[in-house]
């Protein structure tokens, strides 16, 4: 996808649905946080559908990579600001911090994503970056390395209750009713999927919990369990379309101002996304 249609992705995403940090020692390890084995094992959720970010094969083909042999060093100089703001976010440095190069082996040492920000930069794409290769990837890895409570009664108890105070809107994104609940001094912002008038999923920003100050983004299933992906409406009330997390969370709150040459994810209101946006 080139950078010029990237910009609207959020649009187009919603368009294809229509279509078709540590834990707090009074919670418990299972709910409070997932381990340092987290991303041994998958997320489980919903079922995937024909319109999918999930790879079966991604951890094999990203293992079977030789990093010691490629380069040192990754010129990122020319690199749209959209995927010089992907490497960024994943590699947790603020915009203005980038800078036009990445170490190899300091990418290598921040973990999983940091080697999927390697393996997506060692191309000859001239875009300078294989992104279906970061986007598989931050599907993967995203959530089981983030450290987010597994559950969502573990959730509370980590970052406090969730506030019991709403307002219901007619979502733009999800062609439903949306509730939200807001905490600007814990820094949580939910937003519950209602669909038949039950909570299908419970998404939750977080404007606090990284080092370089941008949103942190966690999926709830209907039963409360953390989830890497989220769904979307079709037309005529069949399968909804589900599509990975925090990949489509990014899409609608990016920010195109972060810095001059990489854009961040620190906006926690998009407006005029959607296809039942007005």
């Amino acid at each position: 996808m080139r950078p010029t249609a990237f910009h609207s992705a959020c649009l187009l995403v919603a368009l294809m649905a229509c279509a078709k940090d540590s834990p707090s020692p009074s919670a418990s390890p299972q709910d409070s946080g997932q381990g340092p084995d987290a991303c041994e094992t998958l997320i489980p959720g919903v079922p995937w559908g024909d319109v999918t970010d999930f790879d079966p094969t991604f951890e094999d083909s990203l293992n079977a990579i030789d990093f010691d042999a490629l380069p040192e060093h990754f010129d990122i100089s020319a690199l749209s600001p959209i995927f010089r703001g992907g490497v960024a976010y994943a590699l947790e440095v603020s915009p203005a911090d980038l800078g036009d190069s990445i170490d190899r082996d300091e990418a290598l040492s921040t973990g999983h994503l940091g080697r999927v920000v390697v393996a997506a930069l060692s191309t000859d794409d001239e875009l300078g970056i294989d992104y279906a290769i970061f986007r598989k990837g931050m599907q993967r890895y995203y959530t089981c390395s983030r450290g987010l409570p597994a559950t969502l009664d573990g959730f509370e108890a980590v970052f406090g209750p969730i506030p019991e105070d709403y307002t219901d809107i007619d979502s733009a994104a999800k062609c439903a009713t949306r509730r939200l609940r807001s905490s600007p001094e814990q820094g949580v912002y939910v937003a519950e999927s209602l669909w038949e008038g039950e909570v299908r999923e419970t998404e939750i920003l977080l404007d606090s919990n990284r080092a370089d100050g941008q949103l942190d983004f966690a999926v709830y299933d209907v039963d409360g369990m953390l989830t890497d992906r989220s769904q979307f409406p079709t037309i005529g009330g069949g399968e909804h379309l589900v599509v990975g997390a925090p990949y489509v969370c990014m899409t609608c709150h990016l920010n195109s101002d972060a810095d001059d040459d990489t854009w961040g994810y620190d906006r926690r209101y998009p407006t005029g996304t959607g296809p039942c946006a007005n």
